[in-house]
């Protein structure tokens, strides 16, 4: 089939595309250019957002999207806790980002593979707390974060609806350290809500982190699930040999 103008303008936008970061005419510019009608060029610009090429802001000129991948250290970033903020946020301040998190926190029933990672019965009510996490104004991660009762029970800290510093990390102040991590990594496809909440370019694969965490007794005492699009993230390890 033959392209429609609304493809051939998006097709000339994208092949003169500059430098990540730089500024692309104004709709007016582009107007005049291509000889199109303002609505087609904004059609064609709403695509070329939509494959992650370009961004833009309520207010602001479009930019060539720039893209760059926050090192995420998995064997270290839970140490980072202090009183200034959480691990992630501050292994992002660490790599000069700027970090934010939406936080939610609700009580559910414990789904199968939930109650299975933290060995108690399929529906528990349990405690989830859910992230989205922004780096530089972008959306960067989604992480949920569930615990079993005996760890929740009768612990405020858990119940604060704001981001928390507290020295070596919300579970350490509430006697329940993490001794080891058991990590999975994979990837799949994002489903069409993940992909608009991390409003992913199509064909961007979601990587996907699970970690079990175990206090001194062998006791599961979290179960995290991150989401988070393959192209915004390095995911690395230290190993002793």
């Amino acid at each position: 089939m033959p392209e429609t103008l609304q493809e051939r303008v998006a097709r000339l936008i994208r092949d003169s595309l500059g430098e990540p970061g730089s500024a692309l005419p104004s709709e007016a510019e582009l107007v005049d250019r291509y000889g199109a009608s303002r609505n087609t060029v904004r059609a064609a610009l709403a695509a070329l957002e939509a494959e992650g090429l370009i961004t833009s802001s309520q207010g602001r000129t479009r930019r060539v999207r720039q893209i760059h991948r926050w090192e995420w250290k998995m064997a270290e970033w839970e140490r980072a806790h202090n009183n200034d903020g959480d691990a992630w946020a501050n292994t992002i301040k660490a790599q000069g980002g700027i970090p934010k998190n939406d936080l939610s926190i609700l009580t559910i029933q414990a789904p199968a593979e939930v109650a299975k990672a933290l060995q108690i019965p399929e529906g528990t009510p349990i405690q989830a707390r859910n992230r989205l996490r922004w780096v530089n104004d972008e959306p960067h991660q989604l992480s949920d974060s569930y615990f079993p009762p005996f760890v929740t029970d009768g612990n405020e800290l858990f119940w604060n609806p704001s981001d928390l510093g507290v020295q070596g990390g919300l579970l350490a102040a509430t006697g329940h350290k993490q001794a080891r991590w058991h990590d999975t990594l994979t990837a799949r496809m994002p489903s069409t809500e993940e992909s608009q909440r991390l409003m992913m370019a199509p064909g961007t694969p979601l990587l996907v982190h699970t970690r079990v965490g175990y206090d001194a007794e062998g006791r599961p005492v979290r179960y995290m699930v991150t989401r988070m699009a393959a192209d915004r993230v390095e995911v690395s390890y230290d190993l002793d040999a």
